[in-house]
């Protein structure tokens, strides 16, 4: 009921038990065979001079074992309900939660932080896109994909590295000035189409020079001439990064 300082309170509680499991409590609504199932709603009082009402979802505690869970599940049909997030303001949808999409798109900015870590994982593909850009915050980026192979650790003049980055060792350690090595790198992260960067990162005694860096599907022909006049006292390495 309404009241001039508080309204009145429902209370709807089921058993404790002392040694077994306590009682359940069901709120359920009608079926409909042709239109609409019936609706629960649950709803706290509004103010007019303090903070509306709260509604709290708390799940049970247990001294012994795990802590009770909260389940939100939506129904299933012709294709899965969603857990709706409304704006009170305009009881416009901002959020929807559903067995396929986390979209928050409503919302002009949405922050998620955490004082640890926050992983975000994907069994296949993570894809990020943003109309004006991604920014990384400034921040230290770390963790790409990378290696390191020697070239004719199986067939003369090739090498296999399927990474997105990676340092090559040069098969000749004594190239002769003017004399150019050519490599092939095997990696399935490269397509036709990638832009694949390769720059000398030691230069064994000598100055090895890139002068082509070709991708195709699937390799990367790479050609390193010694621009000095003596020849190379040993390998040199190079750094090679994929972009695509």
């Amino acid at each position: 009921g309404d009241g001039s300082s508080g309204g009145g309170t429902v209370s709807i509680a089921a058993g404790a038990g002392s040694t077994g499991v306590g009682g359940d409590l069901t709120l359920s609504s009608g079926l409909s065979s042709s239109i609409s199932g019936g609706t629960i709603s649950l709803v706290v009082g509004d103010s007019v001079s303090t903070n509306g009402g709260d509604i709290n979802l708390t799940s049970g505690l247990s001294t012994g074992g795990l802590g009770g869970n909260i389940y939100l599940e939506a129904g299933a049909g012709t294709s899965s309900g969603s857990v709706y997030f409304v704006d009170p303001a305009s009881s416009s949808n901002f959020g929807v939660i559903s067995d396929s999409t986390f979209d928050f798109s409503g919302q002009s900015s949405v922050s998620m932080s955490s004082t640890g870590t926050v992983q975000l994982s994907a069994s296949t593909t993570m894809s990020f896109t943003a109309t004006n850009g991604i920014s990384m915050g400034d921040s230290n980026v770390s963790g790409f994909e990378k290696g390191s192979q020697t070239v004719g650790h199986i067939v003369p003049g090739e090498l296999i590295l399927n990474t997105m980055s990676g340092k090559i060792t040069s098969e000749s350690t004594d190239l002769a000035a003017s004399d150019t090595d050519t490599i092939t790198l095997y990696n399935s992260r490269v397509s036709a189409s990638s832009l694949v960067m390769v720059n000398p990162s030691s230069d064994g005694g000598c100055m090895p020079f890139v002068h082509k860096a070709e991708p195709a599907p699937g390799y990367v022909t790479i050609k390193v001439t010694n621009m000095a006049a003596t020849a190379c006292t040993s390998a040199y390495t190079l750094s090679f990064w994929v972009v695509n």
